[in-house]
C-alpha cells in the first residue's frame, strides 16, 4: 500500500486502497433477492478473478463479515455486519427519519410501538417507543432479532418479501413442518389482502399486537410498524380506531422518507 501525505483536510488526494474497494464490491454483490452466492456468481457480479475473489472471501469470512455454508459452499453476508450497522449514526437510519412520528403514534395509541426491518433470515427491531401507559410491552428490544413467524411485525415483513425469498425462508430457516408451513402461508396471504395483522395472547396472556407494512414509493417493504398493549385495545371498535391511527402514521412516515434514498 502506498502512503502519501494528504494535501486537503479530508485526504481527497490520497490514492484509493484497491483491496478495500474489492472487498466492498464483494459485500455489495449480496442482496435480499440473492443472499446466497457461489464463487462463480460473485466473480460475475464483481468482475474480479476467481483467485482474488476467494482470497478476499476467506478474509471476510475469518473476520465474521461473510459466512460460507459448509454443506453447499455458498457464501452469504454474516452477522458481523450487524454490529457495524448498529454503529451507523442515528441521523442516517430509517428509524431516525420516522422517529418523531413513531413517538407520536405511541402517544396517540397509548401502546408500545416497534419498528422492525429484515436482517438476513430474521427480523430486526430498530426502534421501540412506549406510549406512557403503565403497561409497557418489552417483548422485543432494539438490536434483537426474531424469527419471521414470531410476532406481528416479523410476519408482516415476511408477507411482503418477494415470493421466491419468502418461500426460501419458509422452506429453510424457519424449520417448519408441512402443516405449520401451510398455515403460515395462509396467514401471510391474509396479511397482504387486509394490509394488517392482529394477534392475541401470543406474547403473553392478555397482551395483543398489531402490525402494518411500511412501504416505499414502489410498494417494496421497508419495515413493519407494530404496536403492543392490553387486549381490549385490539378488539372491536377500539381495534378499528387503532388501525386507522397506525395507518395514518405510516402514511406520514412514507412522506418523510421520500427522496431520502432509504
Amino acid at each position: 500500500m502506498v502512503s502519501v501525505k494528504p494535501r486537503g483536510q479530508h485526504g481527497a488526494t490520497l490514492p484509493r486502497v484497491r483491496a478495500v474497494s474489492r472487498a466492498i464490491s464483494i459485500l455489495r454483490a449480496f442482496s435480499a433477492d440473492r443472499p446466497f452466492l457461489a464463487l462463480n456468481e460473485i466473480v460475475r457480479a464483481t468482475g474480479l478473478d476467481a483467485g482474488t475473489s476467494r482470497r478476499i472471501l476467506v478474509t471476510l469470512r475469518d473476520e465474521g463479515m461473510v459466512y460460507q455454508d459448509p454443506a453447499s459452499g455458498l457464501y452469504s453476508a454474516s452477522t458481523g455486519l450487524l454490529a457495524l450497522a448498529r454503529a451507523v449514526p442515528r441521523t442516517l437510519t430509517l428509524a431516525s427519519l420516522v422517529d418523531q412520528r413513531l413517538t407520536q403514534l405511541a402517544e396517540d395509541s397509548q401502546t408500545t410501538v416497534y419498528l422492525s426491518v429484515c436482517s438476513g433470515d430474521e427480523a430486526l427491531c430498530v426502534s421501540r417507543v412506549n406510549g406512557g401507559r403503565a403497561i409497557e410491552v418489552r417483548w422485543w428490544a432494539v438490536g434483537e432479532t426474531r424469527a419471521f413467524n414470531h410476532g406481528t411485525g416479523p410476519r408482516v415483513l415476511l408477507a411482503y418479501l418477494p415470493e421466491a425469498e419468502r418461500e426460501r425462508i419458509i422452506a429453510g430457516p424457519l424449520g417448519l413442518d408441512l402443516r405449520a408451513a401451510d398455515g403460515l402461508r395462509r396467514e401471510l396471504e391474509a396479511i397482504v389482502e387486509s394490509g394488517f395483522i392482529v394477534k392475541h395472547d401470543e406474547i403473553a396472556a392478555g397482551i395483543s399486537a398489531m402490525a402494518i407494512p411500511l412501504l416505499d414509493e414502489s410498494g417494496a417493504i421497508l419495515g413493519a410498524i407494530s404496536t403492543g398493549g392490553l387486549t381490549p385495545r385490539y378488539i372491536g371498535a377500539a381495534q378499528a380506531e387503532l388501525l386507522s391511527i397506525t395507518q395514518r402514521a405510516s402514511e406520514d412516515m412514507q412522506r418523510a422518507m421520500r427522496g431520502a434514498g432509504i
